[in-house]
Formats: C-alpha cells, structure tokens, sequence
C-alpha cells in the first residue's frame, strides 16, 4: 500500500499571523515567506520565539480517497483541503491520520495552520510552566497516500510466548468493509494462511515461522503483512517478553539493569524537529558510551525514532503527553477525556516496536491527592487493555507523600537531592544524595510496594558547558553527583535501574519561571544542546565500560 505514498517534507509557502485563525483561512493572505517541514516556524528568523499562528501551504496532486497523515503538529492545528476544514488537531507530537475524498485529479491546495499560543483552562494538554518549550510547528513529517473504499486502522502483533512464536494479531479496517470477507496473513517470507473477517476485524492467535528473539545485543525482527481483497498492508515487530518478578524487571527471562537518559527531541537551531541524521547520531552516542534506554520525555515518540531504536536494540519507556499537571486538570472532565484518548492512541500508535518496554503518562502529576487517583487509574488501565505485555508507570515527584504508588507496575521516583534541596552548599554532598535515595528505597520495600521494581526516573545537576571548578553550575558539580548516583544505583539491592537527568541542554520554559533558568535552558544535560560532552558524559561512560559495575 506504500507504493502510492508521497512524502510532504520539504520546503513550503509560510506566512505568521500573530493571532489564531477560526474555521476558515483568512482573506487575502500573502505567503511572502517559506518554511521547512518539519521544523518549528518559531525559530524563524520573522518569527523568533513569537507567539500565534504559523500558516503553510503547498500544492499536492493526488485523487479520490486518501490518507493525510500528521506525525507530530504543536501545540494545535487546522488542516484545510483546497480552502475546505478538513481536520482539527488538538494535542501536540500526537500523530493523526485524516482520510478523506481528494477529488479529482489535479493540484490541490493543503494549507495547515498551526497555533503556539497557550490556552489557560483546566482541560489544556500543554501549560506555560511545563519544563518543556512550547514550540510551535510542524515538528514531524506529513505524508498522504491513496487508500482504497476501506483502509487499515491497525494492524497490532503482541508476543504471547516468544521463544515459540506465538503471538497475538489484532487487525481493524475502516470504512466501506462489507465486501472484506477474508484477510492473508504472512509472516516474514513464510506462505499466507486465510482467515474469517469479522466487521472488518481479526483477532487471533498465531505462530511465527523460525521465531528470533529480539534484544538489545541482537535485536531480530520480523514482519507481517495483511492482505484483503488484493491490498496489502505490511508491519514490523519483534520477539520478546518484558517482566517483573520479585521486585525486578526481566528482558527475555534475563535480570534488566536500565543504564539511560531522558531525552528531548530538542536542539537550539531545529527545536522538536530534530534531522533524522541527528536522531540517529544520539542513539549512537547513547549505545557507544554504554547506555541502555532513553526515556522518551514527555510526549509520545515518532515511528521513525522508535524504528531506529528498534534497529539499534535501545530500550525505550515512551509516555503520552504531560507535566506537573495539578488537581484542576486532574479533577476535569475534559482533561481526563483527552488524556484517556491520547493515552490509548499512543500504545495502538507504538505497539509494534519491540524498543518499548514501558508505557508512562503524566510525568510529576498531583500524585499526592486522593482526587488524583481516578485518572491515574483510568490511564493505567487503558494501557493494560490496549498492551497487557508492558509494564505501566508515571514518574511522580511526590516521595513519600505519593498515594498512587499502588496503582502502576513500576515505581519511579523523580528526585534532585544535591539541586533542588535548598541548601546553600557551594559544593557536592554525597550525604544529601544517599540519604534521598535511602528514603526512596525504604519506601519501595514496604510490604504492599516490594514486588514492583524501583526506577530512578529523573536524577541531575545543572552544568554550564567549559564552567569548571567543582562549585554548583559547573561541568565538575554534575560529574560529582552524577557519578556518585551511578555508583550508589548499581550497587543496590532494590533498585532496577536510573534514568539520569537528562541527554542534552534543552530549551525549557516560556512564562517567569525562565528566569530560573540560565538563558532559557534547562542545563542538566550530559551533553550541551549542540551534543558536546561534559565532564558527566566522559565520567558515566568510562564507568559503564568498567566491568566491575554491576549491571546485570
């Protein structure tokens, strides 16, 4: 089906509105400037870090029915066909797919408007005060391609038992299905079997032929394609099995040591559309220096991102959009509706990639309120329906003060001790670190908690790149902790790993609280935002490649 797929990255016609646009382009609009898609139209240089609407537009011939796929547009959009509102997008970095009759064929106009302004309600997916900038764009490539009267919806392969094939295949078309009887299912290069459509759905279990396991050191993967009524649609997957007993994760019924990072799709010159050329050279650095996972933050990733991770064999815990959302968001209904729906929409987007290991939401959520637990219940539970395979989770930031530890498979802990502490010491204490992460870890090993493994989510320092002499701020500071942080992690007995916070300097902040932050940036990367190395990087990675660590 991927014959007939145009790939609408590239230059097109841009103008910048400073105000938001309704159901309908405005009047005589000039395009006297163009834009790269993806990219992010704030980082232009008419409209550097503004606030309003970025309008682009382009010609693209096609015909009769099709999909228009959006991988990533912020912080929302309107997408228009020949000047006609043909999709509202209401959740940035969430992918969309809008089908619909083209018309004949010849050039027609898409235009899409996108907006980066805040909406200051309970019910908004994206707040001023996330410690994420809030960029406006078309931060992941748009693709459109013919469909026929019915296309595919998903086509979802879950491993049951992997060292046997055994999976389960969930498949569901859209549209005009009446005349979709049967569908051909292959595995690999393996002949196709038949089987009953019901509704235009399959559910079933099935074998793959010659099952490979995928993992980190030898990551195989396989693929499947579906055929009804001589339209085939193909997918990749892997082979493995994520699990936790005993307080501790296990890959493929091996003990799993998580070594990672939380990463940004950021960059000072690209902002969240990061060159696929620069997607690849982070994994690189990440599995050069000994790192085993990223921890995707604070948005769903895209499908090219999670193929390479696949590819490369990086673990990746991926979360639906959220931060320090508090009780009137947690409490609103809309907000909870939309949660719910994105939530979802990312497990069926990414079930596929075996990279994936955890699903999260609602990073340092009001964890700590009793009102908080009825969306955190909701959001674990939709995730366990849509992929009962992974572990469920959401970084909490409360400590001791969480009422909602109960309710995920993992524990994760945010905690800056030696940072965020409020003392006024100018140099390291290894004291205040321990005695942090001695809490976390008394807390994890109540009786109702030490079954569920223990994650050090977001743990850092901040560093001003070439600042040296060992006083906070300084590449030497962040080395310290961070070093003593690896060290203490691999050596416990009840922790199942540490995300360190995070890769890179990223730009953080558009309300007053940027100015807590040096120029803009949240610094606590391990690496500036052009990937230069600190102090921290060299350190971490010459102890990951130290055998006598413990990260089994």
């Amino acid at each position: 089906m991927n014959d007939q797929l145009q790939d609408l990255s590239g230059m097109w016609e841009f103008v910048f509105l400073k105000d938001e646009i309704q159901d309908s382009l405005p009047a005589g609009l000039s395009f006297d400037s163009f834009a790269p898609v993806p990219g992010c139209f704030d980082l232009l240089p008419d409209s550097y870090l503004r606030r309003g609407t970025g309008i682009y537009r382009r010609k693209v011939e096609i015909s009769g029915p099709v999909a228009l796929t959006l991988e990533g547009v912020g912080l929302r959009g309107k997408v228009f066909w020949d000047g006609v509102l043909i999709a509202d997008i209401d959740c940035a970095f969430s992918q969309r797919c809008v089908r619909f009759d083209a018309g004949a064929l010849s050039e027609h106009e898409l235009t899409v408007a996108v907006n980066n302004e805040f909406e200051d309600v309970p019910s908004a997916m994206f707040f001023r005060n996330y410690d994420f900038y809030a960029h406006g764009g078309i931060y992941r490539k748009i693709t459109i391609r013919k469909t026929a009267e019915f296309d595919l919806e998903f086509l979802n392969v879950l491993p049951i038992d992997p060292d046997s094939g055994t999976v389960e295949l969930r498949l569901k078309l859209l549209g005009d299905t009446a005349a979709c009887k049967e569908v051909s299912i292959a595995f690999d290069h393996n002949q196709p079997l038949s089987y009953k459509l019901h509704d235009g759905g399959f559910c079933g279990t099935l074998k793959v032929p010659s099952p490979r396991l995928w993992a980190p050191a030898h990551p195989e993967l396989h693929r499947v394609t579906a055929m009804v009524n001589g339209i085939s649609f193909t997918r990749e997957f892997g082979l493995r099995k994520i699990e936790i007993k005993n307080g501790s994760l296990f890959l493929n019924n091996e003990k799993l040591f998580l070594i990672g990072v939380n990463r940004h799709d950021a960059h000072p010159d690209f902002g969240y559309a990061v060159p696929q050329s620069l997607q690849i050279q982070d994994i690189v650095m990440l599995k050069s220096a000994g790192f085993n996972c990223i921890r995707g933050c604070h948005y769903p990733q895209s499908d090219d991102f999670l193929s390479m991770c696949d590819r490369a064999g990086m673990l990746v815990w991926e979360e639906s959009l959220g931060w320090g959302n508090r009780e009137s968001s947690m409490t609103d209904e809309l907000f909870q509706k939309r949660q719910i729906f994105e939530t979802e929409q990312m497990a069926l987007k990414s079930i596929n990639h075996p990279c994936v290991i955890i699903w999260g939401f609602l990073n340092e959520c009001a964890s700590e309120l009793q009102s908080s637990r009825t969306l955190i219940k909701s959001l674990a539970e939709v995730l366990h329906r849509t992929d009962p395979t992974r572990p469920v989770t959401n970084a909490n930031y409360r400590g001791t003060r969480d009422c909602c530890l109960d309710l995920g498979d993992i524990i994760s802990f945010n905690t800056y001790p030696g940072w965020y502490t409020g003392g006024s010491d100018q140099f390291f204490d290894p004291e205040a670190v321990r005695k942090d992460l001695g809490v976390l870890e008394e807390l994890a090993s109540r009786d109702e908690y030490k079954d569920k493994p223990l994650l050090i989510s977001e743990i850092g320092a901040e560093a001003m790149f070439g600042l040296r002499g060992g006083q906070r701020w300084s590449e030497d500071y962040q080395a310290d902790l961070q070093e003593f942080v690896l060290r203490y992690v691999s050596n416990s007995k009840r922790c199942s790993g540490v995300l360190f916070w995070q890769y890179c300097d990223a730009r953080t902040y558009i309300s007053e609280q940027s100015q807590d932050k040096a120029c803009g940036f949240n610094m606590k990367g391990l690496l500036d935002g052009y990937r230069r190395p600190k102090e921290a990087w060299r350190r971490l990675s010459a102890m990951l490649k130290n055998t006598n660590l413990r990260l089994d």
